[in-house]
């Protein structure tokens, strides 16, 4: 029975209320598969919610849901959790909730939902190399994996995460074009009866080399490539006209250069129900496509919408639920 692992994310920001705001929706999807909440035990669960008391339990775990603490956090460091602070603490406890899931996953199956996590506060906690949820799975796996952004109208994928800008020309360089055309190729959200739109670096998509020469040296020979593969690849593109109504019909998916290129616009068309997807690996990982908000943790001001819209893209079932 293929089980649903969801981490806590931070638990100083919102992902706690978000899991327990959504317990009707929970409940009614553990009637059909297993949930396993991977969290820091600092705040109460309702109920119906069933404790693991040991790992070998999730294997065999039956319809329901369950809590599993991640044990890696001492009982001062529990209880020094609070709403809206975060700390190196919060940050432990999130890689916990990470890293333990993944174990789950790799030994027993199952798709994963990651709530948000502060990559300063993990990093602060001592996991220095840490770049965010999509680069850990990828070097936990040994896969190359791709941050897509999907929506009910726009799908974006960044060719580059999280980086600096500066950095953004070399990272392009050594992306592995084989496994970015295959995962696209294998992605049922993305449209591909529609061409694709390969965004430019530079404004005006480089102008022939007279605004930055990366569109030539780098980019077209990407293109090249992906069309080599099978791909509708167009640009390089300007991209400061192709977020508009033409081009979102147009187009089935957008290419990025860099990550706020692309999720700028994709948040800001699709609000609260776009979903982060990873691709590239052999279960379905989501993640809501907002992040920790410290600021109104703990005021019951969280918005569910975009953690309702992981459930029920890792079900696979867009009505028959409700919040």
């Amino acid at each position: 029975m293929n089980r649903i692992l969801i981490t806590e994310g931070d638990p100083c920001g919102i992902g706690p209320e978000l899991f327990s705001q959504t317990l009707p929706l929970l409940k009614k999807i553990s009637k059909a598969r297993p949930i396993l909440y991977f969290h820091s035990g600092r705040f109460p669960l309702p109920k119906e919610i069933s404790i693991l008391k040991n790992e070998n339990d999730g294997a065999d775990a039956k319809k329901g849901i369950y809590s599993i603490p991640i044990g890696s956090l001492s009982r001062k460091e529990i209880f020094s959790l609070k709403p809206g602070k975060p700390s190196a603490v919060s940050g432990k406890s999130a890689l916990g909730a990470l890293a333990l899931a993944v174990e789950f996953q790799k030994r027993d199956g199952g798709d994963l939902v990651t709530l948000p996590l502060s990559k300063e506060w993990v990093i602060r906690s001592g996991a220095s190399s840490f770049r965010g949820h999509t680069e850990f799975l990828a070097e936990t796996y040994g896969k190359k994996t791709f941050m897509l952004m999907s929506g009910k109208e726009l799908q974006v994928l960044p060719l580059t995460t999280h980086v600096p800008l500066v950095s953004v020309p070399e990272f392009l360089k050594k992306i592995d074009l084989t496994s970015l055309a295959e995962a696209i190729l294998s992605c049922k959200k993305i449209d591909l009866k529609k061409p694709i739109a390969f965004l430019g670096l530079n404004p005006h998509a480089g102008e022939g080399g007279k605004v930055g020469k990366e569109e030539k040296e780098i980019l077209e020979p990407m293109i090249r490539f992906l069309k080599r593969k099978g791909l509708r690849v167009e640009g390089p593109l300007s991209a400061d006209s192709m977020f508009g109504d033409d081009a979102r019909k147009r187009f089935g998916l957008h290419l990025a250069c860099y990550h706020d290129q692309g999720l700028i616009p994709f948040k800001m068309w699709e609000g609260k129900k776009g979903v982060n997807l990873t691709l590239g690996l052999d279960f379905t990982r989501v993640s809501p496509d907002h992040g920790t908000a410290f600021d109104i943790a703990g005021k019951g001001l969280a918005d569910s919408a975009s953690f309702v819209e992981c459930l029920l893209r890792i079900t696979g079932k867009r009505s028959g639920f409700s919040k």
